[in-house]
């Protein structure tokens, strides 16, 4: 009976990782432009300032007037502590171990391409990585059996086509093919003991693709307004799962429980943007936007198994729709330098600690960011961001299968920096 209820839990392994796969509010990552970053990401879908505009509206292409490639790097800094209030292992006495560590790292890489055809179309293609994430906590820490190790990595090619329909309209679409690869880890009890745990292992991936929308018009020669829109991305993730016996008290043979090929429809939600840009003078622009996206697409996701089927799961979700605010300037200093500045209020989709996990405990956050360009020569642009998000402190009280309740409270904050070059073909 122990046995069996260790297996089960290794199910909600998946299940609650990808419904809380987040490094920003839900898990979509915005860390798509370095440009971006340094104003909070205000206004992106109107701005069409370098080729990035391919990721946050796709028409901003017909505002560049060369050839140019991008690329570009954020280096994420998590900053986290877990504090316990009363974790219990299967409903009765206290979960032992540790807070888990102080966060972890991250890298989030970049790549544009754009290619003027004539006064009136574009053609570009980015590879960026729209979702992902990595969290490391201890095996003995008092979640283990909730969470260890999240390695969640996506690849993103998305080919684009703008055109200019008149002086003051442009229309852009692009194609997304998506490759989303998880491998996932956490600790299980096989006896009804702390004292013996065996590690549950997990990888799936899949290839899928989606597309997105995005029209600009220049309402007056000092304001443009920008609306965007991302579709969604269903994937169908297959994978293998696994549980170690660490502690070499059962007669699995290699020490594997079990080994099961797993299957979960997984719809990463659409969203939609409305931007403003207004040029205020040749020194000034203010942005702002509004950005909406659907995360109440995730009311459950079910995990399917192979026989025995012992890894077989529904997980109940319940997620809200979200919206995400921005507002930012820019600062054309001289020819050669540009600053800019933004804040930023992006929401959690999730509704209280009962349906937040330890993968990554998401909540309300507050951006600070500031950024510039240098114009090096006349073909090659320098850009740097900093990014500093306030996370409110976020409560969790999560409880498995196995009544195995996590209850305690997360401090956190995350130091972005980004660093880019633009080369342009003139």
């Amino acid at each position: 009976m122990a046995q069996q209820k260790a297996l089960k839990l290794t199910a909600f392994l998946m299940a609650s990782t990808l419904s809380s796969m987040s490094y920003g509010a839900g898990f979509a990552i915005i860390e798509q432009s370095v440009t971006g970053l340094g104003r909070a990401f205000s206004g992106s879908a109107a701005v069409a300032e370098d080729a990035s505009t391919i990721f946050f509206n796709p028409a901003g292409l017909t505002y560049l007037s060369h050839a140019e490639i991008d690329s570009g790097i954020n280096y994420i800094d998590v900053e986290s502590k877990f504090k316990d209030n009363g974790s219990t292992f299967g409903g009765g006495p206290a979960l032992t171990g540790g807070d888990g560590g102080n966060g972890v790292n991250g890298l989030v890489p970049n790549l544009y391409y754009a290619h003027p055809l004539n006064d009136h179309m574009v053609v570009g293609i980015g590879i960026n990585a729209p979702f992902g994430l990595v969290t490391d906590y201890n095996n003995t820490w008092k979640g283990r059996y909730h969470a260890v190790k999240s390695d969640l990595k996506t690849v993103n090619i998305n080919p684009s086509f703008a055109y200019k329909a008149t002086d003051r309209l442009s229309l852009g679409l692009g194609v997304s093919l998506q490759k989303i690869d998880v491998k996932l880890t956490q600790m299980a009890a096989i006896v009804p003991s702390q004292s013996f745990d065996a590690k549950a292992k997990l990888h799936a991936e899949d290839w899928s693709w989606g597309y997105n929308l995005g029209l600009i018009f220049q309402a007056t020669d000092t304001t443009r307004l920008g609306l965007s829109y991302r579709s969604k991305i269903s994937h169908t993730l297959t994978g293998n799962g696994k549980l170690h016996d660490l502690a070499g008290i059962t007669p699995a043979p290699n020490g594997i429980i079990t080994s099961e090929k797993l299957k979960a429809d997984v719809d990463l939600p659409e969203s939609v943007s409305f931007a403003v840009h207004h040029q205020i003078n040749d020194k000034w622009a203010v942005l702002g936007d509004a950005t909406w996206t659907k995360w109440s697409r995730f009311q459950e996701l079910a995990i399917a198994s192979s026989a025995p089927g012992l890894l077989s799961s529904v997980k109940e979700e319940n997620w809200d729709n979200s919206m995400r605010y921005g507002l930012g300037l820019t600062y054309n200093h001289s020819d050669k330098l540009t600053l800019r500045a933004g804040i930023a209020y992006d929401e959690t989709p999730i509704k209280n600690a009962q349906f937040r996990t330890a993968r990554v405990p998401g909540n309300d956050r507050k951006w600070l960011a500031l950024g510039a360009s240098y114009k090096y020569s006349e073909n090659i642009t320098l850009d740097a961001g900093y990014t500093h998000i306030f996370i409110s402190d976020t409560k969790i009280d999560e409880t498995d299968d196995n009544l195995n309740n996590l209850n305690g409270e997360y401090e956190a904050d995350v130091d972005i920096f980004g660093v880019q070059m633009r080369w342009m073909f003139l």
